[in-house]
């Protein structure tokens, strides 16, 4: 290796542990702030660089948030594909997902104020819609399919990142408790479902 590809080389280290730097800082203000409260200067100060600096690899704060929505991209994917198949599957995959969460609270924020974060949780809509109708079918195979379209949507809302930021930001829950609250909250609207369809009788 030549001395000036030596040079670039531990240039792209260097650029690469920087920008690491600026991510991680990012995550630990969000820790504790909402991202619209977040500042580039707030971040260079806690990164240890310059504002200049930050702007040399993130051209606004919108691409700093969508990094850091990217931060942790694959996370609800396995959730879904691997595990969400039963209902007692599904309550373990929720808990382990929503531990997940409390761990990496800061790159859920982000996801949540980012167009890149939004169309993240756009396409991971379709794929968990399906495996939770999946579900509902199976632990209440009863009434219409119209209810059970419902209930997926009802189910989907409770166990979803916004309700993970509605129980621990501004509930006070940890990760693991607030997931075992959603999913009393989906075996409810389920057990519902079934209820109505015993005292209404088969749907003809």
């Amino acid at each position: 290796m030549s001395r000036e590809q030596d040079a670039r080389s531990l240039a792209d280290q260097r650029a690469a542990v920087t920008r690491e730097a600026i991510l991680k800082a990012t995550q630990n203000l969000l820790v504790n702030e909402h991202p619209a409260a977040i500042s580039v200067p707030a971040v260079a100060k806690q990164a240890g660089v310059s504002v200049r600096t930050i702007y040399r690899y993130f051209p606004n704060k919108q691409a700093l948030l969508d990094a850091i929505a990217n931060y942790f991209p694959d996370r609800a994917d396995v959730y879904v594909s691997s595990t969400f198949e039963s209902m007692a599957g599904s309550q373990e995959a929720l808990i382990r997902l929503w531990s997940m969460f409390d761990e990496n609270r800061a790159a859920v924020r982000a996801e949540h104020m980012s167009p890149a974060g939004s169309e993240l949780r756009q396409r991971r809509l379709t794929e968990t819609r399906t495996q939770i109708h999946k579900v509902v079918s199976t632990a209440a195979p009863v009434g219409s399919e119209a209810d059970r379209e419902r209930v997926t949507d009802a189910v989907v809302a409770v166990s979803s990142s916004s309700m993970f930021l509605e129980l621990t930001d501004r509930l006070g829950y940890a990760g693991p408790d607030a997931a075992r609250l959603a999913i009393w909250m989906a075996s409810a609207l389920i057990e519902k479902l079934a209820a109505d369809h015993a005292v209404e009788g088969p749907t003809p």
